[in-house]
């Protein structure tokens, strides 16, 4: 009920009308998951965006070890508080914030979004992609998703994000509404951002 209420409140922060199933919140970690399994592994810091109820948090938070570090940027009062009862401890650190104001003094091995991309104006948009590559570690994962109502990339900036990186596209078709799972591999530097805004204008 209350990831309905902000959904109705603020469409542009909210962008679907029920959380993130099951099946696409197991999915979302999976290569997480095939990370963390190799036996020589190093700590991982990682970040997600955009958690709503958590969903997706708790997938991420069964495989985080207590070496791992989780940081968790939420808009939303209502959702941020939610986030941060639940899930707030040693290793893992929820922020009242907006992406686009997080400073943090690490980058991250892996960044899952569940951010509203198609909600957002287009400048917007494009500066949350700047952000999120500006944290990139090197040889990082993108993990995020869009609903299949919408086609493939609504602004030029995203499409171009994804042609430059290696990226693996699944379909879950068990959630409402359907969702397409975008994982990147950003293996450039960081410096990217401003050649991909370059290559994009």
């Amino acid at each position: 009920m209350e990831f309905f209420k902000q959904f109705i409140k603020d469409l542009r922060k909210t962008g679907a009308i029920a959380p993130s199933s099951k099946f696409l919140a197991r999915d979302f970690v999976e290569q997480l998951q095939a990370d963390l399994k190799k036996d020589d592994c190093p700590p991982l810091n990682i970040l997600e965006l955009g958690p709503g109820t958590g969903p997706l948090t708790k997938e991420i938070i069964k495989l985080l070890r207590p070496s791992d570090h989780l940081d968790i940027v939420e808009i939303q009062k209502n959702f941020y508080e939610i986030i941060h009862g639940k899930f707030s401890r040693e290793n893992i650190s929820v922020h009242f914030s907006d992406i686009l104001n997080f400073e943090p003094n690490r980058t991250y091995d892996y960044i899952f979004s569940s951010l509203p991309y198609e909600n957002m104006p287009k400048h917007i948009n494009r500066k949350i992609w700047e952000k999120k590559l500006s944290l990139c570690a090197p040889h990082a994962y993108i993990c995020y998703f869009k609903y299949v109502k919408f086609k493939d990339f609504k602004y030029d900036f995203e499409q171009q994000v994804v042609k430059e990186f290696k990226c693996d596209k699944k379909f879950i078709l068990r959630n409402i509404p359907p969702a397409k799972l975008y994982t990147l591999q950003v293996d450039k530097p960081v410096e990217t951002p401003e050649k991909i805004s370059n290559a994009a204008s």
